[in-house]
């Protein structure tokens, strides 16, 4: 699948996420991505990863919308996530 192009941004038609159990020890989230061209890939995320997705994705939000984010929200993530 040609999805991922060296030096070319994919822009996003659909994203999704959904937890899979592997094991007591193991969790994963799977993040859907499907691009405007229809192609669709799974990226397969640790609990770590995941969590610095959510931490990377509230600062780029909170940077573009600033008046949209308000600070319980931000409060409540970052509480959430073990940020602060």
């Amino acid at each position: 699948m040609g999805l991922f192009k060296r030096g070319e941004a994919i822009r996003a038609k659909k994203i999704g996420a959904h937890a899979r159990y592997v094991d007591e020890d193991v969790q994963r989230v799977d993040l859907k991505v499907t691009s405007t061209d229809g192609e669709t890939v799974t990226i397969d995320l640790s609990l770590d990863q995941t969590r610095q997705l959510v931490i990377d994705l509230t600062n780029a939000y909170g940077a573009c919308r600033p008046a949209l984010l308000d600070q319980k929200q931000v409060d409540r993530i970052t509480s959430y996530f073990g940020m602060r």
